[in-house]
This record gives structure tokens, sequence and C-alpha cells, in this order.
């Protein structure tokens, strides 16, 4: 055979079973029983069962989560432009060379049928396995988080920008903690840490963040001082002390967790707060994001941060009338019904928020969680994702 034609060959081939997967896909998302169906289905009350084959209820919230901040994101993405940058050529070399280091790191909720973020700052990527470093009170209260990367120059490929990401660690004090995107790209850009000991009072320093929502906005300023023990505390009442690095600069709300860099693009601190009106801003120290680290490092474990207590919960089962068992459990604000086959495998899993959020996930995986999801919103907009653990770490449009 000709090498053209079994090229020509091999592309049908992939086409037939790319499509014959969808379709397999689609097909196993189209048995699973419709929510009409499942609450009209009878059920008894039983004792709390096994659930490790099944996603946990903070699984279920972050994947709502994670689903509201990517309907989000993909409204953000389309109006970035890359930026017009008017620095000389050390500003300019710092942003290329580091902007694609730096993240959009969105969590929130949807209050009043609006998604409101509660958390919606920036990270940076600190080495090719995807760990990426933001502060404390951007991720505060959640154990996941979406990650966009910086689309090159544009935003017309949104769905390959966008990642789940698990919190691995977190200090509160110093206002620090480090996510880990669940299935990291290749050829991840990541910056190097500097050292404190060379930061100069009136030294130059570039800082890249989202301000106000204007993604992957460039400033630059000067180091005012370096500050030792110092402390402040935020509007929710946390109370925090580290080294920090004073700056005189423009930082708004959405830089913070954005790098602060030298003109050799090295980390010397990560954006934290600043006093409004007053043009003082801070950022954690170099040393002491490498001092969280090496404590990181040392006492990490396989699971990550300890998962918040879930709510309590009422189980109950019932059966359809095709002999497929469900397994109904009730929480505060979600309803979750697991879907097993006659011989006990768990198939499915159809779950309704009080927000009139709907998820269906399908297709078992070795990790006790579904390869498909289907995350639909309210007011119409439908979410598809993926998944290789307990939950899914992948999202796109539906």
């Amino acid at each position: 055979m000709r090498p053209i034609a079994l090229l020509g060959y091999l592309a049908c081939a992939i086409s037939v079973f790319w499509i014959t997967q969808q379709a397999l896909a689609q097909s196993a998302s189209a048995e699973l029983p419709n929510l009409a169906e499942l609450k009209a289905t009878s059920y008894q009350r039983t004792v709390q069962p096994e659930l490790a084959s099944v996603p946990t209820y903070q699984d279920l919230m972050n994947t709502i989560r994670l689903a509201e901040a990517y309907s989000r994101g993909k409204r953000l993405l389309p109006n970035y432009h890359e930026p017009i940058l008017t620095r000389g050529t050390s500003g300019i070399g710092v942003f290329r060379n580091v902007a694609p280091s730096v993240v959009l790191v969105v969590v929130g909720e949807v209050k009043n049928k609006e998604f409101e973020p509660s958390g919606l700052g920036a990270g940076v990527i600190i080495n090719s396995s995807g760990d990426i470093l933001t502060n404390w009170h951007v991720i505060n209260g959640y154990s996941a988080a979406l990650i966009f990367l910086k689309p090159p120059g544009g935003a017309t490929m949104l769905d390959a920008y966008a990642y789940g990401a698990r919190l691995i660690a977190q200090n509160e004090t110093v206002d620090l903690a480090l996510l880990r995107i669940a299935k990291p790209p290749s050829n991840l850009e990541h910056v190097s840490i500097g050292s404190i000991s060379s930061v100069q009072v009136a030294e130059d320093i570039h800082v890249i963040g989202h301000p106000k929502g204007n993604l992957w906005s460039y400033t630059t300023g000067v180091v005012s001082q370096v500050r030792d023990g110092y402390d402040w505390t935020y509007s929710d009442g946390s109370k925090h002390e580290a080294k920090v690095l004073q700056l005189q600069t423009a930082i708004n709300p959405g830089n913070s967790g954005g790098p602060v860099l030298d003109d050799q693009g090295k980390l010397l601190g990560l954006v934290a707060m600043g006093e409004e009106g007053q043009n003082l801003n801070y950022a954690i120290a170099a040393d002491v994001i490498q001092s969280f680290l090496l404590r990181t490092a040392s006492t990490s474990t396989r699971g990550g941060v300890t998962e918040a207590n879930p709510p309590s919960a009422e189980y109950s089962s019932g059966r359809l009338q095709d002999d497929r068992a469900i397994l109904k459990v009730t929480y505060p604000d979600l309803i979750e019904y697991v879907v097993s086959d006659a011989k006990g495998k768990t198939v499915g899993l159809v779950a309704e928020a009080s927000n009139g959020t709907r998820v269906r996930a399908w297709e078992s995986n070795s990790f006790s969680g579904f390869k498909e999801w289907e995350i639909s919103l309210p007011g119409g907009t439908s979410v598809r994702a993926r998944g290789s653990a307990e939950a899914p770490d992948q999202f796109s449009s539906n």
C-alpha cells in the first residue's frame, strides 16, 4: 500500500474510532434514568452504605462550582487581547517570558442565579508538574479551583486552556496556598524563585495579574521596603503575619496571587494585599514562599489537604422497573441518585442541587469516579467534563 493511501486509511480509521467513541458515550448517557423517573421511584430509608465507589459530596459540589467557573471564564476570555506594552525592553521581555506561567484562578458559587466569584485571582506555575502558587485568601473555603492557562495572543481555543486543580497545601498565617493541576499539559512553562537577599530598596519590579478582571495585565513599580513580621487583617477577620515586600505599583483586586518579578523574571514575591487609596501594596517575600514549599514537600500526603466534613445526609434505596438499583442520598442542598445495574455495579450518577444545577455522570473509571460528566447550569448553560479521578479534571463546551 502506498504511503499516502496508508495515511488516508489511518485517518479514516481514527475518525471512525472517534465517532464510535462519541456515539458510545452519548448512548451510555441516554441509558441513565432522568430526574422525573428517579423522583417518581418509591424509596425506603436505609442505613448509610459504603460509598467508596462514588464521588463524595465535596467532589460533587466542587464539580458544580468548577462548571460555574468554567462558564464564567468562557465569557471572560474572549475579551482578552494581548496588551500593548509601552515599557522598555526589560518589561517587554519579562512579560513575554513569564506571562505563560501566570494563570487565572476562579472559584465561586451561584447566588440569585448569578455566578459570584468568591475567589478570582492569579496564580503562578512553579514547576512542570503543574503546581501553582496562589494566596490562601483566593482559595479559602474551597478544596479545588478552575485554572485557565494564558492563551497565546488570543482566546479562540478556550477549551484547551481550562483545567481542574486540587488544593494540596495551605498556610493561613502567611496567606499562601498550593494547587496542583489534575492532568497538566506537557511543556508547562514555570518561574524560578529568586533570593530575597538580593532585593534592594528602589529596585524595579514587574507584576502580572488580572486586576478587576482585566486578564494578564502588566504593571511595573519599585520595592519601597522589605518588612519582616508584618501583620495584616482581611475584611473576613482573618489575621496574617509574614515577611513582605512593600511595593509602589498599581495593585487592584484580581492581582492577588500574581508574581512580583525582578528584571530576570525571577519570583521575588506573591502579591497579597494593598491599602486602598494609599498606593501601599504588599507581596509575600520569596524566602517565606521557599519555606512554605519546603514544609509542604516534607509533610504532603497522597490525598492532599483534609476536606471539610460533609453535611448530614439521609439514605434511602429504591429499584427501577428494569431492576436497576437506586441509592438516594439527600443533603440539605443536594440530592444524589447513584445507579447500579442488576449485578450491583455502579454505572452512573444523577444529582440535582438546590439552585437547579443538574449533574449526570457515567462510564466508571478505576478511581471511584466517572469518565464522562455533564453539568446543566441554571439559565440553560451546559458544560461537559472528563475525569480520570474521583471528580472531573478537564472541562469543555457541550
